[in-house]
């Protein structure tokens, strides 16, 4: 099973895309492991003590966004995404490739330019010293992450896209 989707990413998006697809999606999942040991550690000391620790909610957005933009190029190389194709059932399959490598290439299109406004709005927050609100801890360089990873999916829709459309030889 772990072959075919190796094999699926690496088809759809490339070899090199596929291959940083899977190592986000692993961080990704390390990070998810991390927040629910912080969550049980957390939730363990509130039982005993009647205190958890203090921002743990904080944190725990702070890396559950992180983790979720560290999942989505692999989501998107796989063809993980839902697909909501009710009005081109009945196209030919090449119409459908087509139309679908073409959507594949303006969604990395707009996420390319989501990660720049991600980078402004990263770039506002560390010039106002935006903190969390428990602990004095920045929070400009987790947008600056997330625009960065952002940025990976754009490139790896765009890649899906363009590796589609040269598929069924469109020019």
């Amino acid at each position: 099973m772990a072959l075919q989707a190796e094999q699926l990413e690496d088809r759809l998006a490339g070899p090199r895309i596929g291959w940083i697809a899977r190592g986000l999606a692993l961080t990704g999942g390390a990070i998810l492991i991390a927040i629910a040991a912080l969550v049980t550690v957390s939730v363990s000391c509130r039982i005993v003590t009647g205190s958890g620790l203090d921002g743990d909610f904080e944190i725990v957005q702070l890396a559950a966004a992180i983790a979720a933009f560290c999942l989505f190029p692999l989501c998107f190389a796989a063809r993980g995404n839902i697909i909501v194709d009710t009005f081109t059932t009945r196209l030919p399959e090449r119409a459908r490739g087509i139309i679908d490598s073409l959507w594949d290439a303006l969604f990395g299109f707009v996420a390319l330019v989501l990660s720049w406004r991600m980078v402004v709005g990263a770039i506002e927050q560390r010039a106002s010293g935006t903190t969390l609100q428990v602990y004095p801890l920045p929070t400009w360089w987790a947008v600056a992450t997330c625009a960065v990873l952002m940025a990976v999916l754009g490139c790896t829709a765009a890649a899906v896209g363009l590796r589609g459309l040269r598929a069924r030889h469109v020019r």
